[in-house]
């Protein structure tokens, strides 16, 4: 038997060539330019050079396909691997495609339009690449257009205090901080300047954070602009949003934590007056309680069962019909019960007896006016 091989698409093979070399040519510049060793215009050119060989092995491929189904050659697979990584390319391109078609043309936000910060030391960074001087009017319109939400951020604190919020917000976003000056000198207002990357290709972004108040309030306004490029794709003014966001977070969480503060000592203060309240109240009714007089019953001689003598105390085998005391010295007081009826003349003999005694101790001796000393 004869058996013919058939022939694989030329096509095919070049696409599949173009579309790894564009892989490989940006995950290089990519790597490069993160870690400094590649100029930023120049990754921007190999960027663009990746791009268009992707492209072209995306178009490639396509025909691939068309030759490959008129002919009945060989070269699907090959094809069909080089547009998926044609694809893969172009995958950041096309995710920021909204942006680039919704959002203006601009790569310089201010919360400051009328009187944006100015950049020191970093001025001196931005050597042939875009100006540090805001560009101008052309900006302020478009930036109001699209970011109407961009504004001065006003705190109620002091400048120090607001100048140490944002030195601490810059460092936990991970921004380096380039210069720096504290508000309140002879100076002038006190600013931070700081520089950030794009997190995929690493692309250098300028800030500058002005501080100005006194001692009560605080205003802060925020500059961010692109080293290059004509179009930020609203990368600066997501990152104000974040850094304002991340301020106003923490003031939040401060202010909670004070007033969770502020409320557990109010219920500590109040359950400490609460102890003290109870506390006194407790020695109170103790002092109350060993003030109160031993209050007796009232003696009424009239009355029997009112001494509780050996004689009444308890029924004696002498004085049988005799009922012993009542519980209750009241009752007996009262001359309600049967004993002081029945026992009253002998009562009343006894008292006599204690009355006259009592008259005799009591009674003072005469001494005749001429015996006196």
């Amino acid at each position: 038997m004869r058996i013919t091989e058939r022939e694989t698409s030329p096509r095919s093979r070049w696409s599949l060539r173009l579309a790894l070399f564009a892989a490989q040519l940006i995950i290089v510049t990519t790597l490069l330019h993160r870690f400094e060793t590649l100029t930023t215009p120049v990754a921007i050119n190999l960027v663009i050079v990746s791009l268009v060989a992707a492209a072209i092995a995306m178009l490639l491929a396509v025909l691939a396909f068309s030759q490959i189904w008129n002919q009945g050659i060989k070269g699907s697979g090959l094809a069909l691997s080089a547009l998926i990584i044609g694809l893969l390319v172009f995958a950041v391109p096309l995710y920021h495609l909204p942006s680039l078609i919704k959002l203006p043309a601009i790569n310089d936000i201010t919360t400051d339009l009328l009187s944006p910060p100015r950049f020191h030391k970093i001025a001196a960074l931005r050597a042939g690449a875009n100006s540090a001087d805001y560009p101008g009017d052309a900006f302020i319109a478009a930036q109001a257009r699209a970011y109407p939400d961009i504004s001065t951020l006003m705190l109620e604190r002091s400048n120090s205090d607001a100048y140490d919020l944002v030195h601490g917000v810059i460092e936990d976003l991970g921004w380096q901080i380039v210069s720096e000056k504290q508000p309140g000198t002879a100076s002038g207002d006190g600013y931070i300047e700081a520089v950030d990357h794009s997190r995929l290709l690493g692309f250098r972004d300028d800030i500058i954070v002005r501080i100005k108040g006194d001692k009560r309030f605080a205003r802060i306004d925020m500059r961010s602009a692109s080293r290059y490029g004509r179009h930020d794709l609203g990368s600066n003014a997501n990152r104000i949003r974040e850094m304002f966001a991340v301020i106003k977070t923490r003031i939040a969480r401060a202010e909670a934590k004070r007033v969770d503060n502020e409320e557990r000592r109010r219920i500590a203060r109040k359950t400490q007056e609460e102890k003290k309240r109870k506390q006194r109240e407790r020695l109170k009714q103790q002092k109350d309680k060993n003030r109160e007089p031993l209050i007796l019953p009232k003696a009424n001689f009239d009355q029997v069962g009112i001494e509780t003598t050996p004689e009444t105390a308890e029924p004696s085998s002498q004085n049988p019909g005799l009922a012993p005391p009542l519980n209750n010295p009241e009752r007996a007081i009262s001359g309600d019960s049967p004993l002081s009826q029945t026992n009253s003349q002998a009562s009343r003999t006894r008292v006599q007896k204690i009355r006259r005694s009592k008259r005799k101790k009591h009674r003072k001796k005469w001494i005749p006016f001429e015996e006196w000393p």
